[in-house]
C-alpha cells in the first residue's frame, strides 16, 4: 500500500513541467525596443492630423519605473498644430494577452504649439502592450489611434 502511494506521488512530480514561477527564460528572450529613438507615427482620421510619439526613456515593464513620451501633433503639411482648445488627450495602455491595463495611465501636459508631454505611465509587467490615444471633446471621443509596444 505504501509503495503504491509513493509511486503515485513520484509520477505526480515527474509529470509536472518547469514551473512558470522559476522559468523566466521566455521573458528574457523578448527584445526590448529602444525607446530613445523609438518613434510611432499615427493618423487621426477624423481630425485630419498626424501624431508622432517619441519615448523620453526606454519603455520599461518594471512597475516602479516611470515611462514618458513626447507627442507631436501635425497637420497634413507637417506643421505643428494644437488640438482644439476644448479637446484633450486620454491616453491609456492595454495588455491584450493578459486582459488588463496599466498600473497608472499618467497625464498629458501641453509644452508648446503641437508639442505635448505624457508622464507617469507605469506598465505592470513586460510583454505586449497597446497604447491608445483618444482625443476627447466635452468628454466624448472624437478621434482615436493606437500603437503597439513590446517590453
Amino acid at each position: 500500500m505504501k509503495i503504491t502511494f509513493y509511486i503515485i506521488i513520484l509520477f505526480t512530480f515527474l509529470s509536472c513541467g518547469k514551473s512558470p514561477l522559476f522559468n523566466h527564460q521566455d521573458e528574457a528572450d523578448k527584445p526590448n525596443q529602444n525607446g530613445i529613438n523609438f518613434v510611432s507615427s499615427m493618423q487621426l482620421k477624423n481630425l485630419n492630423k498626424f501624431i508622432k510619439i517619441s519615448w523620453v526613456n526606454t519603455p520599461s515593464g518594471d512597475p516602479s519605473i516611470e515611462n514618458e513620451f513626447i507627442i507631436l501633433v501635425q497637420n497634413g503639411s507637417g506643421e505643428l498644430v494644437d488640438l482644439d482648445a476644448d479637446a484633450t488627450f486620454s491616453i491609456w495602455g492595454w495588455m491584450p494577452s493578459m486582459g488588463h491595463g496599466t498600473a497608472d495611465d499618467g497625464h498629458t501636459t501641453r509644452l508648446s504649439k503641437g508639442i505635448y508631454h505624457h508622464r507617469e505611465l507605469f506598465f505592470n509587467m513586460g510583454g505586449d502592450w497597446q497604447i491608445h490615444l483618444d482625443i476627447l471633446q466635452f468628454g466624448i471621443i472624437i478621434d482615436s489611434t493606437e500603437t503597439s509596444l513590446s517590453l
